[in-house]
């Protein structure tokens, strides 16, 4: 590295922008608080909130000056140009965002600056995606099929992790456990840019959790914050998925499975779109209609609190996607494609079990239909100990 960062450790950097991103936010987010309450621009609660009280959005706002900072800091380890392009994105993200948190835009608005914004980032050969590894029998794929499949996994990542901001907690310690996991695999494989890039992450969020989770001083990350988190997630995605056979092989990982375990990292956010899509069908309503019928909801109107609703399915989702990591070198495509769904299927019976709607107990008969006796008998005792545990051990106010 032929720059002033040459006999610099990227572990030194990383403990910078570690630094630099909580610091950062941790000192903005108080003043963004005063202005909100200033300005009274805050979320009002409706019929779908789970908050009681007026509390500030503008969180998102300290994550994009904390990305300012912290890009010209490891710009550095960017071999490919790619922190320009990656800026240019989020700001796109962050004036949208910034414009639906005060006065609130259209579906279609929202989807254009997404289109918009990952064309920039598509424009980076590093995240071209090009070859399946054998995924569904798939091998090397024209260059314009993966900048469309792209082009498909930053809009639905953006949108799933935007659904899951329901509730105080869930959508800091999501993105924390997904960074994470980026981080890791990233430092073993040699990734240096994206590295740092969701360190950064991590030390904005860990600030942001500070306040979020606070009782006298709260404030949610809004569209501003939600949009700029999504996009960075699905760049990981992307730029994971991308890798190369021997970037894999450095991190464990069986090249035919990367798809799968892709997919495990935001198993909540991803499943929750499903599920939510599914059950609204099922009630003769629109896909899109707005309600509570999501995970977080289904926790909360169980008389769980935020935080431990939030601690449940980060933990869980951590668990999930271990059980693929660790299975995904002795399994074959199929099998580890077979377990995901049984973890799913598990998943989402406890959820209908735990749905208040009148109408869960039949809807999870007919899903339960679908798999082989034996399936079910497992499924059964497997849902009825996680309840078990979730009701004696951990969460005794659960209704």
């Amino acid at each position: 590295m032929d720059n002033l960062f040459a006999n610099i450790k990227v572990e030194t950097v990383a403990l910078v922008v570690l630094l630099l991103g909580f610091l950062t936010t941790f000192i903005l987010i108080p003043k963004l608080i005063g202005i909100s309450r200033y300005k009274n621009l805050m979320d009002h609660p409706d019929e779908r909130s789970s908050h009681d009280e007026k509390t500030p959005t503008l969180g998102g706002v300290a994550f994009y000056i904390s990305l300012i900072f912290g890009l010209f800091t490891i710009h550095f380890f960017d071999f490919n140009g790619s922190s320009f392009n990656v800026l240019v994105g989020i700001s796109i993200l962050f004036f949208v965002g910034l414009k639906d948190d005060l006065m609130v835009l259209s579906a279609q608005t929202k989807l254009g600056a997404e289109i918009i914004a990952a064309s920039f980032v598509l424009a980076m050969p590093d995240l071209w995606l090009t070859n399946f590894n054998g995924f569904l029998g798939i091998g090397h794929i024209p260059v314009f099929v993966g900048i469309l499949l792209s082009y498909f996994i930053i809009i639905f990542v953006i949108n799933a992790y935007n659904l899951i901001d329901g509730i105080d907690g869930l959508a800091g310690s999501l993105g924390i456990k997904a960074f994470v996991i980026f981080a890791t695999f990233f430092y073993f494989s040699n990734n240096f840019f994206y590295f740092l890039l969701s360190i950064l992450s991590i030390g904005f969020l860990i600030a942001f959790l500070r306040f979020n989770l606070s009782k006298k001083n709260k404030i949610f990350m809004g569209d501003t914050g939600s949009l700029i988190i999504g996009f960075l997630i699905a760049i990981m995605i992307i730029r994971f998925i991308a890798m190369s056979v021997s970037e894999l092989d450095l991190i464990r990982i069986n090249p035919t499975n990367k798809f799968i375990i892709a997919t495990s990292i935001l198993f909540f956010p991803f499943m929750d779109v499903f599920r939510v899509v599914i059950m609204r069908l099922l009630n003769r309503r629109g896909p899109f209609d707005p309600d509570r019928s999501h995970m977080h909801h289904i926790l909360v109107d169980k008389s769980l609190k935020h935080t431990k609703a939030s601690l449940t399915m980060s933990i869980c989702s951590f668990i999930i996607f271990c059980i693929i990591y660790f299975l995904n070198a002795k399994l074959s495509a199929l099998g580890l494609s077979l377990v995901f769904l049984f973890l799913t299927m598990i998943t989402f019976s406890v959820l209908i079990v735990l749905d208040s709607d009148k109408h869960a107990s039949l809807y999870r008969k007919k899903f339960k239909a679908i798999f082989p006796r034996p399936i079910q008998v497992i499924e059964f005792r497997i849902r009825k100990r996680i309840i078990i545990v979730m009701k004696k051990i951990f969460y005794k106010d659960l209704l």
